[in-house]
């Protein structure tokens, strides 16, 4: 595996993007799981689902050592490193994939890359709010990047009832490269969260740390 980036956010958060370049025999050569992680690989049918799967336990691993924790999986979902005070949030996209880890607060984040085809299903997850700030120009990048904010707030958020139209709200910035904020409206309650994107090549990646502003 190649590292293709790695940012340190503070003294307790990091990220990094790793290019999958290997074969699914030889990732899976180069990590030992556990009995209940074999099962789940086995159930994978796509080869590369099993080559995002593997890459991102390894990746983990690389960010990690010597420390080796095991990745589960809560009620909701989300994964977790058992046996540890480590924070992690990960996603992957074609041969791409990525891991945020933090020893301070919850964290999310979400890659994806800019393709035409988010046009055609941008009315499912936005509501009015986020649709008025839409603009023509930059209209699949802004896309886009609600996608990658909603997708890193439900990880961080961690209930499997959160809608993305109806429970999260995005400030969209005009483009990538920027900071911005976003709402999630849960069961009577109203958080406001920071989050951070980037522009790498053609893909978006959104991050963000647990700290309600």
């Amino acid at each position: 595996m190649a590292e293709l980036f790695r940012k340190i956010i503070d003294g307790h958060t990091l990220y990094a993007i790793w290019k999958i370049s290997e074969s699914v025999e030889e990732l899976r050569s180069a990590i030992r799981l556990r009995e209940e992680e074999e099962t789940l690989y086995q159930s994978f049918v796509a080869e590369s689902r099993k080559k995002q799967w593997l890459a991102y336990r390894l990746l983990i691993r690389e960010l990690l050592k010597p420390d080796e924790f095991p990745v589960e999986y809560d009620v909701s979902g989300k994964p977790f490193l058992a046996g540890s005070d480590f924070h992690i949030s990960v996603t992957h996209t074609d041969d791409l994939a990525a891991v945020i880890i933090s020893c301070h607060a919850r964290v999310g984040i979400d890659m994806e890359k800019i393709r035409p085809r988010i046009e055609k299903v941008g009315e499912k997850f936005l509501n009015p709010e986020e649709s008025a700030l839409i603009g023509n120009e930059w209209e699949l990048e802004q896309l886009t990047l609600a996608w990658c904010a909603k997708e890193a707030l439900y990880k961080l958020y961690g209930q499997r009832n959160l809608d993305f139209r109806d429970n999260i709200f995005v400030d969209i910035p005009a483009k990538a490269g920027m900071k911005f904020t976003a709402e999630i409206r849960f069961s009577g309650k109203r958080d406001k969260y920071q989050l951070f994107s980037e522009l790498n090549g053609d893909y978006i990646l959104v991050y963000l740390l647990d700290a309600a502003i």
